[in-house]
């Protein structure tokens, strides 16, 4: 059964380069019926996002609500920061994760990082 869909197209324009892809509807399967929504900031050390009752992170949203400065989102295994995706100023981003405990970092200056993470 699949309880999430999704839609996921991409256009590039960019002088001679061009590139277009659409998938139509993505469908994808969720085990356990839970999800953290928050806005949180994010300062310039790596932090922990809230996972409220996530207990196994799946799929995600992450939208950086920053005017000016980018974020980046990774996993913090023994204490070194490891950023897998970074945001700039607007940007979203939608997907899996593969990891248990979901970092994020700032740039420059605080950023506000919209998320929603759904259990596996």
């Amino acid at each position: 059964m699949s309880e999430f869909s999704y839609n996921f197209k991409l256009q590039l324009n960019n002088g001679d380069l061009t590139d277009n892809v659409s998938s139509g509807a993505v469908a994808a399967s969720q085990t356990t019926a839970k999800l953290v929504r928050s806005v949180q900031e994010i300062g310039t050390t790596e932090e922990a996002l809230g996972l409220g009752d996530v207990t196994t992170p799946g799929i995600s949203i992450f939208e950086n609500l920053d005017d000016t400065n980018y974020l980046e989102i990774g996993s913090k295994p023994a204490s070194t920061f490891y950023p897998f995706l970074k945001l700039k100023p607007g940007e979203k981003w939608i997907g899996r994760l593969a990891i248990a405990a979901p970092y994020a970092k700032a740039n420059l200056a605080a950023v506000e990082l919209d998320y929603r993470i759904y259990d596996d």
